[in-house]
């Protein structure tokens, strides 16, 4: 008969830091929003009584929640195309070494090292009435106050806070493209366009899949540069759902309904996820 091993308990106690910081900051809140959108709370967030499907009703019947919806898959889809285009460009010029490569690189990589919150301050200085901006084009305009510009401010301050982290996974995917391929390339005539179509992009195509999760995944979490540039305005042209998700339960007290809205995002965000994966696996080669 064949002894019986025995249980080894130093692995399960080594993740258990880990198992424990995930049922505390994971799946407890996830469960208790879940349980939220169904209650009726206090204004500390205490459950009081069921209220059922009352706050759902009331958020699908609001139509704040429907132009919020709106602007937030605007915002999704304005930040997802503008980072991925720039930090694409500015990676496959950065491929080829050259004398000012590292001058160029760092310059792309910058804003990495700059936190959302400073950046913003940074640009709502440069844009408020008096600052550089007006100065530049001799104007007195309140940039943030007009509905459509204010959009674009904070989705510019947002590409450019980006750009930077999504740079980075490019270059190392472009950089890791065999050399004497690109060569090959290079003798047959390829035109620097058709060798970044045709080779760098394939070869590339594991870290372009995270870049674009990253991108979609960021755009749709966004919010210190709402809170600090425009705080949702002016009329709900910048309101995104995390920004009203914060501005419901700690402005409003309304926790039922920020919990409703909670879930929509998650639900987004996963159906984003599984669509994303479902391409992976015609496009994406770990080769």
């Amino acid at each position: 008969m064949k002894k019986k091993q025995k249980v080894k308990l130093l692995p399960y106690f080594l993740i258990l830091p880990t198992v424990i910081g995930s049922v505390i900051f994971s799946f407890y809140p996830f469960f208790k929003t879940i349980l939220s959108s169904f209650s009726v709370t206090d204004q500390y967030g205490s459950w009081q009584g069921w209220a059922g499907t009352t706050f759902w009703k009331m958020m699908f019947a609001d139509k704040a929640f429907w132009q919020t919806l709106g602007t937030t898959m605007k915002f999704a889809v304005v930040i997802f195309i503008g980072t991925f285009f720039f930090a694409m460009l500015f990676a496959l010029l950065s491929t080829k070494k050259t004398k000012m490569g590292k001058v160029s690189q760092m310059l792309y990589a910058l804003p990495i090292a700059v936190a959302h919150a400073t950046s913003s301050v940074i640009f709502r200085f440069a844009i408020k009435n008096g600052g550089l901006l007006n100065t530049w084009t001799g104007t007195d305009t309140a940039w943030l106050a007009d509905e459509n510009i204010a959009f674009w401010i904070v989705a510019i301050v947002t590409i450019w806070t980006h750009i930077s982290g999504s740079y980075l996974y490019l270059l190392a995917g472009f950089r890791g493209v065999p050399e004497d391929i690109q060569e090959a390339a290079v003798v047959d005539g390829a035109s620097g366009f058709t060798r970044a179509v045709k080779i760098m992009i394939p070869m590339a195509s594991s870290q372009i899949f995270f870049v674009l999760f990253l991108n979609i995944l960021s755009a749709l979490k966004a919010f210190t540069q709402i809170r600090l540039l425009t705080s949702g305005g002016p009329n709900g042209s910048t309101t995104t759902f995390m920004w009203d998700i914060y501005q419901r339960a700690i402005d409003y007290g309304e926790y039922e309904y920020a919990c409703c809205l909670a879930i929509v995002v998650f639900v987004i965000i996963f159906a984003v996820t599984r669509i994303q994966f479902a391409f992976e696996k015609k496009f994406v080669h770990y080769q």
